[in-house]
């Protein structure tokens, strides 16, 4: 048996995953049913995710939501995308029906965790991004993290549900691994879109573009701190949120989901289309359903079982691009036994694969997903 850690040909034997070692031109390969393990051997704190490429380095931001374990709202009236957590229908654990380190996600001590990878398969935990001391009382989600070369600052925004406080926080820091210093709060952007789930896109000519659940694509200032102007808006079928933007071959798409509160179980995957990001946006279809009927209640309604958290470039030895899709496996570790806390739920990896008409492909299940990573 071959040692974690030790290498045979290209690949090497991490978490007892055969993952492929990432030299220049290598194959990666990502597991989505084991988490990747930091410097010192321990599974990756996860959470709602953010990717940044900089300086040749991939980093990663996950808001821990601690270690007790998720909540399962299937059996609830509602069904499994619903937020059950005030009276959730099956017991919390001792010490975990609280908002101090409780199972509901909507608690008070979220912390936002920074990786470090230029490989995927060698990661440097480099600790708490965003402690509790540099940000007001409340809960903290979704961060986000963009650097201005204008500023030469490390811009981290989040939303910020704390008492008195009705938009977003933006945080900064010198550093890509922090700490993060909250300096704006209350940061309202304009159009009909609610204070919720959101992205932070930077367009080729450096300009950054913020879109969020509603949806709105606001066009942020130069410091990258508030909204400089109102772009566009579009609608989904069905009330979603978790927006997700990128651009290939000079086209806008935005990725989103059906409503899932940290649910088991995932989400649709809906796509949206524009030449511009002024819009108009088109509706290209549902990527990320099973073709089964929809039941409330089945966490096996969605191909990944996840919900959307980025999408992120991987470039090839031959300088050919990759989308990566990555998705929060909420929940998954209630599958284990005794149930494994929320911080280490599974992260679901998937290459982006279009069509003829560069729409995005229907998504197909897969315990792992595969790329090429050359020198970048």
């Amino acid at each position: 048996m071959m040692p974690p850690g030790a290498r045979l040909g290209q690949w090497v034997l991490v978490g007892g995953a055969l993952l492929a070692a990432a030299t220049q031109g290598a194959m990666v390969t990502l597991s989505n049913i084991v988490l990747p393990k930091d410097q010192n051997g321990v599974p990756l704190i996860t959470g709602e995710a953010d990717v940044m490429l900089h300086e040749g380095a991939y980093y990663f931001y996950f808001n821990n939501w601690g270690t007790c374990p998720g909540v399962n709202c299937c059996d609830a009236a509602a069904g499994c995308a619903t937020c059950c957590f005030d009276k959730p229908p099956h017991p919390y654990l001792p010490g975990c029906g609280d908002l101090t380190n409780g199972s509901d996600p909507y608690g008070l001590y979220h912390t936002v965790q920074a990786y470090k990878t230029t490989d995927f398969v060698s990661w440097d935990n480099l600790g708490d991004a965003l402690p509790l001391s540099n940000r007001k009382p409340g809960t903290e989600f979704r961060p986000h993290v963009v650097f201005n070369p204008k500023t030469n600052l490390f811009v981290m925004w989040f939303e910020d549900r704390g008492p008195g406080l009705s938009g977003y926080t933006i945080a900064t820091s010198v550093t890509p691994g922090g700490p993060f210093q909250a300096q704006y709060y209350d940061v309202v952007l304009p159009g009909k879109g609610r204070t919720g789930d959101y992205d932070i896109f930077v367009d080729d000519d450096g300009s950054a573009y913020h879109v969020r659940t509603g949806f709105d694509v606001v066009k942020l200032n130069a410091n990258f701190t508030g909204p400089d102007s109102h772009m566009s808006s579009f609608t989904t079928p069905k009330a979603s949120e978790g927006p997700v933007m990128f651009k290939r071959n000079g086209k806008y798409y935005v990725m989103s989901g059906t409503g899932c509160c940290a649910c088991i179980g995932g989400s649709t995957i809906y796509v949206q289309e524009a030449d511009s990001l002024a819009g108009p946006w088109n509706f290209k279809g549902d990527v990320g359903s099973n073709p089964t009927p929809f039941d409330p209640h089945s966490p096996n309604n969605f191909v990944t079982k996840a919900q959307a958290s980025a999408v992120f470039e991987v470039k090839s030895s031959t300088d050919a691009v990759s989308y990566v899709w990555l998705g929060n496996q909420w929940n998954s570790g209630l599958a284990l036994t005794p149930p494994g806390p929320r911080n280490h739920d599974l992260l679901y990896w998937s290459v982006l694969k279009f069509d003829a008409n560069e729409s995005v492909s229907q998504f197909n299940y897969s315990t792992t997903t595969v790329f090429d990573l050359g020198s970048h």
